[in-house]
């Protein structure tokens, strides 16, 4: 099982963490190709100094197109 990290920057500091959680799932699934697949997110961590948020999400195995354990 692969790891992979992604930056999101927000614009304002009053995003609750669902907010933060529908922006890295979408950006997720934009960056691997995904349309319906689940995402797992597994931690948001904020870096002051950058003032960004880095997620940690489990990253999914595709070959082509698709997801391994798609049809």
């Amino acid at each position: 099982m692969a790891y992979s990290a992604i930056v999101i920057h927000v614009e304002k500091k009053d995003k609750g963490i669902g907010d933060l959680l529908a922006i890295a799932r979408a950006e997720t699934m934009k960056k691997h190709g995904l349309k319906r697949e689940k995402v797992d997110i597994l931690e948001f961590i904020y870096v002051q100094r950058l003032d960004v948020y880095v997620t940690l999400y489990k990253a999914p195995e595709v070959r082509g197109r698709r997801m391994k354990n798609e049809g």
